[in-house]
């Protein structure tokens, strides 16, 4: 045993001590840093610099408020008041009267109510216990009966006491008041005064740090009633899947952005400043309350943790960004959270979870371009996404390609369409990163060559049903620009307006004359639904020389370098091989390789055709026979912005950033750059097409994707349509799909062809505002079917479209349901004149001049305004009357004059000069003249009969 161990002990006891004393040490140092830690959060000095600024936005106020005051008037007030006082306490015996028989009126008032409530319950008791006895004839019940009535009397008798001591007790107080009405009238004169500034004093009094504002957050004592607290919203409207349970969601963002929600703080840095949309969200008056959706159902993220700057996923912007997170916050991506926050710019992407169904999301600008886009490149028809079922396909048919162009140009177009045409939406399959490798290029070649023969030999016979008759080609050029055609194609020889208008519809016209013969251009100009039943190409109802003039501009428009173009010839061995690989896929090499042989080299070079459309998918963006009803090449994006992070391929692209939105815009960008790096097989190459995009589209159709979120909005937070938004969300998809918004701005959306009338744009096609009120339903069914010029001036021409029925109801119902009118307008009612009434309408047509611009029908002069016999069946009275009232206040850039302005008659002299009277019966006036039939494409613009 050693010496400094005492006798029993295991061990030294002072050396334990030190032991115990330093461990003890230690733990007490780690219980501080703990609490401390707890205690000190980064978000309480946001809330104290928040504090700050409050206080200095009060300070300026208070100080603009004082100076306003006027102290002459405050100082005469109080003077008022001094008074007051003065009178009141030489009243002083007399009020010390009222204010104690108020006290005993108050006391008696209270009595009595105990006694009155007493009785009403025993009343109510007693009458219950007296209708049970009396139902069941209980020998007490004439003595319920008895003592019931009784205690009715009594409560009646109480009932008239207090309504006694409440008149005394109001008759005591006006008395007071009488006593002390000069210090009453004064006190609230001064109130009216200084109220403003002594709530602003009060609101100021409470950014005060002082000893008591130490004492309410000091560690322990906070729980209490801190000034520094955790604020957060807990929505119903929206809800987190926590564990496959959907809970309420729970956003703590406020705790930090404070004034988010406050108007007056839009300069401040973040995050002190003010929404930027108040009117849209997080205002109490907006589409979106604060209350009702949160934060983060909009920009994503994590809003119920707030330990730190990260714990909230916020995601920076660029590189640069996060540099400065991460020295200013200590910033770390979130990668383990599922849904980070959307970074700037983005977060209209949340828009698209709450509001489907719809064509565009109302004031969504930068989603709306993303899903144009979408629209632009076809994205849908290669990859399935919810809502967007109904589009069209965005390719021609190609079920009569052997009518339209050589199979020499099919092939030169297939390969490489941008050669042939640099704004063509047709993407580029081959001579791509991964498949430019001439082993893989001679595969490349014989899959076009087989294409082509597959398609020819699929091709319905056609024949064009007009000749070319030659034309001028400068009056073509001129009519391409005038009639509208720039609404749906970019035109060569107009690229500053192309460019401009950056239309989709149809494909941009360009080269043509080195793409089709001129009797099928012709043939299809005439009459489009000749050659495709199913186009969206409308008729202009061009004459005979309009189409032969049209057709020789774009039959010069010539590609000389295409045209020279050789397609190599199809390498029969390079075609075998590939289908050696297709047939042993599921069976082996000899079994493959007899099944081959047991074709022809046609059935050969027709099957790899038949393949190679299904391998690239075709048929989803064309019409062709033998691929119906197939399901989309590519994933479903429905969800894509919910995709685990996981699930996307990097691949050995490390200069793409690790995200959602990163990869998607990489691989719009260069969709075959996943391949870069890996040794792959031929038949397992990437085949995404390479779509030429812009960056600035790339980004937009990204954003668009990460909205698709698998996110489950409870019925209560998503947009549901009422009767009327069904209706019109309906009729929508109708006028996107035949591009009518290429032309016609309807309230507000598009109207893309209007930017070439930036010097007049009563030039151009009218806007459609209102026209669901304006016009009759019936009419416009009429025209969608058989169009008549309504403004033949203008050389803008409106279309016949090939709407079915159904189609042209929905568009009819659109407008209709837009501006809530009834179906039908009485059109045979006859007008009812007031005496006098029609002779001082027809003076009023005529001192107004209404004919020196409608002037068919009344002279022979050029019209620059409508037919106003043709108004009758074409608009609405009660529309007639809101236009004439004020033109502007519908159509802000019309020349339509407005002769009431400011609610003052031009002709004071008629009719008492009532603007209500004379436009009522200028409305009748135009009634009576008005035809009853329905003009159509035969009836003479001038005709009035």
């Amino acid at each position: 045993m050693k010496k400094d161990i005492e006798p029993g002990m295991a061990f030294n006891i002072k050396k334990l001590n030190k032991i115990f004393a330093f461990l003890s040490f230690i733990f007490l140092v780690s219980v501080i840093w703990v609490f401390l830690d707890d205690y000190i959060r980064p978000w309480k000095a946001f809330q104290i610099e928040a504090m700050n600024i409050k206080r200095e936005k009060i300070s300026e106020k208070l100080k603009l408020a004082e100076e306003k005051l006027d102290k002459k008037k405050k100082e005469e007030v109080l003077a008022e008041i001094e008074k007051g006082k003065a009178l009141a306490k030489s009243r002083v015996q007399d009020i010390r009267k009222v204010e104690k028989r108020i006290m005993e009126l108050k006391k008696e008032i209270k009595a009595e109510t105990i006694i009155n409530g007493t009785l009403n319950s025993q009343v109510a008791a007693l009458t219950f216990d007296y209708g049970v006895a009396h139902t069941n004839h209980a020998p007490n019940a004439k003595s319920l009966f008895k003592t019931m009535s009784h205690k009715k009397r009594l409560f009646a008798e109480s009932r008239d006491r207090m309504k006694d001591l409440d008149g005394r007790f109001k008759k005591a107080q006006k008395r007071l008041e009488e006593l002390k009405k000069e210090q009453i009238v004064a006190e609230k004169e001064l109130k009216a005064l200084t109220g403003s500034i002594d709530l602003l004093r009060q609101a100021k009094a409470q950014t005060d740090m002082n000893g008591i504002f130490v004492i309410r957050n000091a560690p322990l004592i906070d729980f209490l009633d801190p000034t520094l607290k955790i604020q957060q919203l807990v929505l119903t409207d929206v809800t987190d899947d926590r564990y496959f349970q959907h809970v309420p969601k729970v956003d703590r963002c406020i705790t930090c952005h404070t004034f988010i929600d406050q108007k007056g703080y839009e300069k401040e840095k973040n995050p002190f400043k003010t929404h930027p949309n108040l009117d849209l969200m997080v205002g109490l008056k907006s589409h979106h309350p604060m209350k009702r959706f949160g934060c983060t159902s909009c920009h994503g993220g994590e809003g119920h943790r707030v330990t730190d700057f990260s714990s909230p996923a916020h995601t920076p912007q660029n590189e640069e960004q996060k540099k400065e997170w991460v020295e200013k916050y200590n910033y770390h991506p979130p990668h383990k959270i599922a849904q980070p926050m959307y970074k700037k710019g983005q977060t209209e992407a949340a828009c698209i979870k709450c509001h489907q169904g719809v064509e565009f999301i109302p004031q969504g600008t930068v989603v709306n371009e993303g899903q144009r886009n979408i629209e632009k490149f076809g994205c849908y028809a290669c990859h399935k996404i919810e809502g967007w079922e109904h589009k069209r396909k965005p390719g021609p048919g190609l079920k009569k390609i052997a009518s339209k162009v050589s199979k020499e140009f099919f092939k030169n177009w297939v390969w490489d369409p941008k050669k042939f045409n640099k704004h063509a939406k047709m993407p580029s399959f081959f001579g791509l990163d991964n498949n430019k490798d001439p082993k893989f290029m001679k595969k490349n070649i014989a899959e076009v060559n087989a294409i082509a023969e597959y398609l020819f030999d699929k091709s319905a016979d056609y024949k064009p049903f007009k000749t070319f008759s030659g034309g001028n080609a400068e009056r073509g050029k001129n009519l391409v620009k005038e009639i509208g055609c720039m609404g749906c194609h970019g035109v060569e020889g107009f690229e500053d307006i192309s460019d401009k208008i950056d239309a989709f519809a149809g494909p941009h016209l360009t080269g043509t004359g080195s793409k089709v013969n001129p009797d099928w251009l012709v043939s299809w100009l005439k009459k489009p639904t000749h050659y495709q039943e199913d186009t969206i190409m409308p008729s202009f109802r061009l004459t005979d020389r309009e189409a032969n003039d049209i057709t020789a501009y774009l039959m010069s428009l010539k590609n000389r370098q295409f045209e020279s173009l050789e397609f190599e010839k199809l390498d029969t061995k390079v075609r075998d091989e590939i289908l050696i690989t297709y047939f042993s896929a599921f069976d082996t090499l000899a079994v493959a390789k007899k099944k081959l042989d047991s074709m022809s080299d046609r059935e050969r070079t027709l099957e790899l055709g038949h393949r190679s459309v299904g391998k690239y998918g075709c048929y989803s963006c064309h019409n062709i026979d033998g691929f119906e009803g197939r399901a989309p090449i590519g994933p479903e994006l429905t969800k894509v912005g919910s995709k685990p992070l996981t699930q996307f391929g990097f691949g050995h692209e490390h200069d793409v950033e690790h995200s959602r939105d990163g990869w998607i815009k990489a691989h719009l960008l260069n969709p075959r750059r996943w391949d870069n790096g890996i040794d792959k097989p031929f038949k397992d190459l990437l085949r995404m097409p390479d779509f030429d995009m812009t960056e600035e589209e790339a980004n937009s159709i990204t954003i668009a994707l990460i909205g698709q979120v698998a996110d489950k909005i409870p019925l209560s937070g998503i947009k549901r349509l009422d009767a009327h938004e069904q209706i019109a969300a309906d009729g929508m998809k109708v006028v996107n799909k035949f591009n009518c918004i290429g032309c016609h701005q309807v309230d507000g959306v598009r109207g893309d062809i209007l930017k070439m009338y930036d010097e007049d744009i009563n030039e151009g096609p009218p806007l459609l505002v209102g026209q669901g009120h304006r016009v009759q339903a019936d009419w416009f069914h009429h025209f969608l079917k058989d169009v008549y010029p309504i403004r033949p001036w203008l050389k803008v021409r409106m279309p016949t479209f090939n709407l079915s029925n159904e189609e042209r109801n929905a568009i009819v119902s659109m407008f209709q349901a837009k501006e809530k009118q009834q179906t039908f307008v009485d059109n045979k009612v006859r007008v009812q004149w007031e005496p006098g009434e029609r002779v001082a309408a027809k003076k009023l047509f005529d001192s107004l001049a209404c004919a020196s611009c409608h002037t068919a029908g009344f002279n022979n002069e050029e019209a620059t305004a409508p037919n106003l016999y043709f108004a009758k069946r074409r608009l609405r009275p009660s529309w007639i009357k809101k236009w004439l009232a004020n033109p502007q206040a519908i159509l802000s850039e019309t020349v339509m004059p407005n002769f009431w302005e400011d609610g003052e008659a031009t002709e004071p002299s008629i009719l008492d000069g009532d603007p209500k009277k004379q436009i009522n019966a200028l409305t009748k006036y135009l009634i009576e003249i008005g035809h009853d039939f329905l003009p159509d494409s035969q009836t003479k613009y001038w005709e009035t009969k």
